[in-house]
């Protein structure tokens, strides 16, 4: 599968708050010996394209789960084998499946990196809203790398959404872009911004490091992990401060676009359009790049966009909003 680069991703049609997925399985055996199927998703918007287990070539001192490499139409790649990743044990003997391995190449961060699933089913679209916070024993049994949970119809295996985000920082292919000279970055930590930032991202890793980054020139963070979320947050501001505005109190917010229940786009949509947010600024960050997704985003009436991580746009994108 190859995507056309010139058609506008369904996910991004204003209003639409729904996506599709390629869904694919991985095999494995629980502690109590018992064989288990578990459904998985992946936004096309990141795949490039899946293609049969290319030849590999192994590189010493690197995780048994990314110690591959390969040439993928002529550009070098790395492996990332998810049941190793995820330290599944794959079911042997009576209870062995018929592993049919495809690499599903993904596009984002700047970054192309080939994933091994055990078989990849079919694409499948869904919205948003029918995507649900993961509850927290399934965090705890997958080390919180699930953004979402989902069926897509009655019959079907508990679908989840990976956070692709926390994949690709295992290997250390997360870099954030600082492009940013030491003595901007000084300016930035001598001025010591003052004042409060909204940030709503499903991944706890984009969360950590926007955190991070922005708690080290002076701002205080709050969280909030899909924009359902983050609108019950605001909610809540509302009824506490009575009549004075609320960027008195949350002077930015900086949303992702793919998130449970409610997207990125349709939560900047809903800010813009009701009179008691006017004059709160709305950055949307997200791993997707594009002119479309740009567009999309000024559309809904988004003050700013970025492409996740480069803290030289950041800065400069935040700064201008608390001079």
């Amino acid at each position: 599968m190859t995507k056309n680069a010139g058609a506008l991703p369904e996910v991004l049609k204003v209003g639409a708050n729904e996506m599709e997925l390629v869904v694919f399985k991985m095999y494995c055996l629980l502690q109590n010996g018992k064989p288990e199927t578990r459904s998985y998703g992946v936004n096309v918007a990141k795949v490039r394209e899946i293609i049969p287990m290319p030849t590999l070539t192994t590189v010493p001192d690197l995780p048994d789960y990314a110690e591959a490499l390969a040439e993928v139409r002529g550009e070098v790649i790395p492996i990332i084998d998810l049941g190793k990743w995820m330290k599944l044990v794959v079911p042997g003997g009576p209870d062995a499946k018929d592993i049919r391995q495809k690499v599903i190449v993904v596009e984002m961060l700047s970054t192309t990196v080939g994933i091994v699933v055990h078989e990849v089913e079919r694409i499948r679209r869904i919205k948003w809203t029918q995507i649900k916070p993961p509850p927290q024993f399934l965090q705890i049994k997958h080390g919180g790398r699930i953004t979402g949970v989902t069926k897509i119809e009655e019959n079907d295996d508990l679908l989840l959404i990976l956070d692709l985000e926390s994949v690709i920082q295992s290997i250390g292919a997360i870099v954030t872009k600082t492009g940013i000279n030491l003595e901007d970055l000084k300016g930035y930590q001598k001025k010591k911004l003052s004042g409060n930032v909204l940030i709503v991202d499903d991944s706890m890793v984009a969360r950590r490091i926007l955190k991070d980054t922005l708690e080290n020139i002076g701002l205080n963070i709050m969280e909030a992990a899909d924009g359902k979320q983050a609108l019950k947050l605001l909610e809540e501001f509302l009824t506490k401060i009575g009549d004075q505005p609320i960027t008195k109190f949350i002077n930015l917010v900086i949303t992702d676009v793919e998130m449970p229940e409610m997207d990125g786009l349709t939560f900047t949509k809903s800010v813009k359009s009701d009179p008691r947010f006017k004059g709160l600024p709305v950055i949307v960050n997200t791993s997707l790049s594009g002119d479309e997704n740009r567009q999309k985003s000024k559309v809904v009436g988004a003050d700013g966009y970025l492409i996740k991580f480069d803290v030289a746009n950041l800065m400069s994108e935040v700064s201008r909003f608390f001079e």
